[in-house]
């Protein structure tokens, strides 16, 4: 699939990359439909997932990552439970639809990507103090230049009583728990216990759900 996207890519004009890619997708979601794996992110199943290069879903875009957090988020709904007002940074498509429900005031940033809602630097926030219930920040941190400084902005447009979820890619997790404890978070690591065959994970992933410890904001 990925050697199929580079040549239709060359073979197009830039202005019909995304088309093409989008019918190479629905071609292969039908090529693969079947019962052996399912995407916890749009319910799809199919007999395998792609290698895009890491295992991709075809109807969706998901990857490990994203099918992990909807896994964990069906079983904790009181992170995502209306009414609230969630800040999601650096938003993907395959996550959006899952965070943007009734009810929920989703609220995307990101410095370069098109389709966020505000175009917003995460180390540099013009929101005001406590404005956001809920913020998810997936695989984008790392690629901040002041990783500390992104971690003090989410700390201060959270609520007292909110909640963060935040992930690194593996590659780049480790000490992260103690830089968001020294950014004034109580952390708790999340591991998803699920058949990672069928849902297509990589079992060792985690993420950091961090709150503002009670005694940060003094």
């Amino acid at each position: 699939m990925h050697r199929a996207r580079t040549l239709v890519r060359k073979a197009l004009p830039r202005r019909l990359h995304a088309p093409a890619t989008t019918l190479l997708l629905r071609t292969a979601a039908v090529a693969l439909r079947g019962n052996r794996v399912e995407c916890a992110c749009c319910g799809g199943r199919f007999r395998r997932f792609l290698a895009y290069p890491s295992l991709f879903c075809p109807r969706c875009g998901s990857y490990e990552r994203h099918r992990a957090l909807c896994l964990w988020l069906d079983r904790n709904p009181g992170f995502s439970s209306p009414p609230l007002r969630l800040l999601h940074v650096a938003p993907e498509r395959a996550l959006e639809p899952v965070l943007r429900r009734s009810g929920v005031d989703y609220v995307s940033i990101d410095i370069e990507y098109a389709l966020a809602m505000h175009r917003m630097d995460v180390t540099k926030m013009t929101f005001e103090d406590g404005s956001f219930d809920r913020v998810v920040a997936v695989h984008v941190l790392q690629d901040v230049p002041d990783l500390e400084a992104a971690l003090r902005e989410i700390h201060r447009v959270l609520r007292p009583d909110g909640c963060a979820i935040l992930q690194l890619p593996m590659e780049f997790d480790d000490g992260f728990d103690e830089t968001a404890r020294a950014a004034g978070f109580l952390v708790d690591r999340q591991f998803v216990a699920a058949d990672a065959a069928r849902n297509g994970l990589e079992p060792r992933e985690s993420f950091l759900l961090a709150r503002p410890a009670s005694d940060a904001r003094a």
